[in-house]
């Protein structure tokens, strides 16, 4: 395949839009022959296809094959049509996660779409099964999690790398998906903590999303290229994890005052599921005693409704939360504008646009 040239050089402001549009096109072709493969196996197994072929063809902002790419033109080698499909395996890998972590959120929606679990649960309904409805939903998105972590598996090992890169390249992918596991337990422990501190959930933050989204591709990205200058992959460490920080922080202020339309999924979701962000900590922290036990009686409660949800996003800007967030995001993103310095372009310039998408998105 030859590489588009927008994705090797593109212009100001398109350097996601080409990664995530090429992404796109190669799961088509992924995707295509592995569901091909399982129906092989058993025709029944269509529904199965249906609901993993759903939340890959929602989209996302692909911003992880993004980090793959242009970790990987940072070492100013020429990419290969392997670099893509590594990319492409990342972005399955992260369908597996947010199919596993919708079901541990609870959550209905995710892209605008109904979640897996809650596809599967109408399936049930829909085909007049017995038994129960809800455990066949949640046992069918398990198992579709765990189809796709297959699939992720199956287009790394398709991606024709060399042995000798492939050793190095496998060696961050298994980093990358035993911290994303490493991160998710400590946040269900987090959540379930009777004290937790700021310090926790930043540590939390940087191993689910951090490491996990930004740091790992883009060691991936380098691993590809084969040798590498030490100081280059220190630089985009450091940015990694800045930008990764950051990334979680907007997260987490969107899912307490985002438009819901635009995010794709539940405002007021980090609230119910009694999720310990540094949001919620900071606030908490800084509380009075009225406005800690306001919070404490919201947080983990599946049934808070619209009007204690906004006495929550009050507490959270009179306690100067919102604001301390907003400044460590800030501060991230400073020192991950530092670290890329050395970069050179076109990587620098589109990884200093990734890094302004992930701190200041409104979705």
């Amino acid at each position: 395949m030859t590489i588009p040239q927008g994705l090797i050089d593109p212009a100001p402001g398109t350097g996601l839009d080409a990664i995530a549009a090429a992404t796109n096109s190669r799961l088509v072709e992924l995707c295509g022959a592995f569901r091909g493969h399982l129906l092989n196996v058993d025709p029944n197994l269509n529904p199965l296809a249906d609901v993993t072929d759903a939340i890959i063809a929602a989209g996302g902002k692909r911003i992880r094959p993004a980090f793959v790419w242009w970790g990987h033109r940072a070492t100013q080698i020429e990419p290969n049509d392997a670099v893509l499909t590594i990319a492409a395996a990342v972005e399955l890998l992260h369908t597996f996660a947010l199919i596993h972590d919708d079901i541990m959120d609870r959550a209905s929606t995710r892209r605008g779409a109904v979640t897996s679990h809650v596809a599967m649960t109408s399936f049930h309904d829909d085909q007049a099964l017995i038994g129960d409805r809800q455990w066949f939903g949640i046992s069918s998105g398990i198992i579709a999690g765990d189809l796709v972590s297959v699939w992720a598996d199956q287009a790394f090992w398709q991606a024709g790398l060399s042995p000798e890169v492939l050793m190095d390249a496998v060696e961050v992918y298994n980093t990358m998906r035993a911290e994303v596991m490493a991160g998710q337990w400590l946040d269900v422990r987090l959540a379930a903590l009777p004290q937790a501190s700021v310090a926790e959930s930043e540590h939390v933050a940087l191993l689910k999303s951090g490491r996990y989204s930004i740091t790992r591709p883009l060691e991936l990205g380098v691993a590809l290229a084969g040798e590498c200058d030490p100081s280059l992959l220190r630089a985009l460490r450091t940015y990694g994890d800045s930008v990764g920080v950051a990334f979680q922080m907007r997260d987490d202020v969107l899912g307490m005052f985002g438009n819901q339309t635009e995010t794709g999924k539940s405002v007021g979701g980090d609230i119910r599921e009694g999720k310990r962000t540094v949001l919620i900590l900071t606030a908490l922290e800084r509380a009075t005693p009225t406005q800690r036990a306001i919070l404490n009686q919201c947080l983990g409660n599946a049934h808070v409704d619209a009007d204690q949800l906004e006495q929550v996003r009050e507490i959270v800007r009179e306690t100067g939360a919102a604001d301390y967030v907003e400044a460590r995001i800030t501060d991230q993103y400073e020192i991950a504008q530092a670290a890329i310095e050395p970069v050179g372009n076109p990587a620098k310039r589109v990884l200093l646009e990734l890094a302004d998408l992930a701190v200041h998105r409104s979705r």
